[in-house]
């Protein structure tokens, strides 16, 4: 009987780009700012006695959102001073909401990466994954790929659609 081989790991051409990868593993948390507003207003000796007292230790590793559920005055200082709050133990921290705050954080991510290492390649952009990517990733990410790379692909290896080829 014949030994099962995986071609696609064996091959020097074909890379897999998994934006799963970039995923933060923490997760994201949403962090509403409502309970600092007092009669629609947010003011500043409060918002720094709570930050003050907050334990930022549950927002290790974590993609932040923070937000505001009621309607209130919100100063501008208010998001640099909680986003340095939680500065130390954040992986990233924005306004906003979850799906905000994921686009964000990818478009971050996906600023830093040698896409010259692409040069040539075949790339499989993996789809079908289990963590809610946002389609802006995957519209950041085929861009870049389209610039560097030979080939494009989109899906799995064992069924996938061709997005891009450059027949030089």
């Amino acid at each position: 009987m014949n030994e099962i081989r995986n071609r696609v790991t064996e091959s020097s051409t074909l890379v897999v780009f998994d934006l799963e990868d970039y995923f933060p593993q923490a997760g994201v948390a949403e962090f509403d700012l409502a309970p600092l507003v007092s009669d629609g207003v947010m003011r500043e000796k409060t918002c720094r006695e709570f930050f003050k007292s907050l334990n930022c230790e549950k927002f290790r590793d974590q993609v932040v959102a923070f937000y505001c559920s009621v309607d209130a005055i919100l100063p501008q200082w208010i998001w640099p001073m909680a986003s340095s709050a939680v500065a130390q133990e954040a992986l990233y921290s924005t306004s906003g909401r979850k799906p905000d705050a994921l686009q964000a954080y990818y478009s971050q991510r996906l600023a830093g990466i040698k896409w010259e290492e692409f040069v040539g390649k075949k790339v499989l952009l993996k789809g079908c994954g289990h963590y809610p990517v946002p389609n802006s990733a995957y519209v950041q990410a085929a861009t870049h790929l389209c610039l560097s790379a030979q080939k494009l692909m989109y899906g799995e290896a064992c069924s996938n659609v061709l997005i891009y080829s450059n027949k030089k």
